[in-house]
């Protein structure tokens, strides 16, 4: 299989919003990945999460695959840099979240996908999956969510930071309602 048909589910041109409807392909190209990032870098990290909408069955998103790697610590996390980079991903630094290594992958001049990695028992990786996990079991808010997806994306087609921006403060209410369940049942 060539990069491209391993993408060809995935990505938008430039700095572009497109909010695509759910495509089955999506788990399947994190899957692949995930195991090429395992494999490349099993000593330093320790998971691989698919986050983000392409996560959620059924809801329509940015096709653009965001991932979450677990480093082992700090350390591992730096030391898995070059080996992301040779995977064909640029590294971009924190990019505003203090202690995320952040990369961007492109094929073919679509940007495919987002990787978050943080080290174990950062709070970025609770808060990530605790809102992909309420938005699978809670389909009415998922239905939400994509309505204001679809809004925005009409408004700030051409500025990532406003879409990501305005869509904040519903993101932070649903992690708040998640982190709130996941401690009524602990």
């Amino acid at each position: 299989m060539n990069t491209s048909d391993h993408w060809e589910s995935l990505g938008t041109p430039g700095r572009q919003i497109e909010i695509a409807d759910y495509n089955p392909g999506w788990p399947l190209a994190f899957e692949r990945e995930a195991s090429a990032i395992l494999e490349a870098r099993r000593s330093w990290v320790v998971e691989v999460h698919h986050v983000g909408s392409t996560s959620v069955p059924g809801l329509a998103a940015k096709p653009v695959l965001d991932m979450l790697p677990v480093a082992a610590g700090p350390a591992e996390a730096l030391e898995a840099v070059h080996r992301m980079v040779a995977l064909g991903y640029r590294y971009r630094g924190e990019n505003g979240i203090p202690g995320r290594l952040y990369f961007q992958k492109d094929v073919d001049g679509r940007d495919v996908a987002h990787v978050h990695m943080f080290p174990v028992g950062h709070p970025a990786i609770r808060t990530h999956l605790a809102f992909r996990d309420h938005l699978r079991t809670h389909p009415e808010t998922a239905r939400d969510y994509e309505r204001l997806k679809r809004e925005l994306a009409a408004k700030h087609v051409d500025d990532r930071e406003a879409y990501t921006d305005a869509k904040a403060g519903f993101i932070e209410g649903v992690i708040a309602i998640a982190l709130g369940d996941r401690a009524d049942r602990s």
